[in-house]
């Protein structure tokens, strides 16, 4: 079975602008669908693994290069 991706590039919003456009993005995916969220706000990784807590999300992988870290979940 083939999942879905959808990408977000959150890059120049500051919180909570990308916790906020990844509830409303995910809230609209079916289960099993994999997003992929970039952002580069000093607080991005430590929001969206809270984010990730309270709505019982997975974290696939988190990854920082370049000012920018990507984080994979699954919905």
């Amino acid at each position: 079975m083939e999942r879905n991706l959808v990408r977000l590039d959150c890059v120049g919003m500051r919180c909570p602008q990308p916790v906020l456009r990844l509830a409303v993005e995910s809230a609209e995916t079916p289960p099993g669908t994999i997003v992929e969220i970039v952002g580069d706000c000093p607080t991005f990784e430590k929001d969206v693994r809270t984010f990730c807590e309270r709505r019982r999300r997975t974290i696939l992988s988190i990854r920082a290069e370049s000012g920018r870290t990507t984080i994979q979940l699954r919905c």
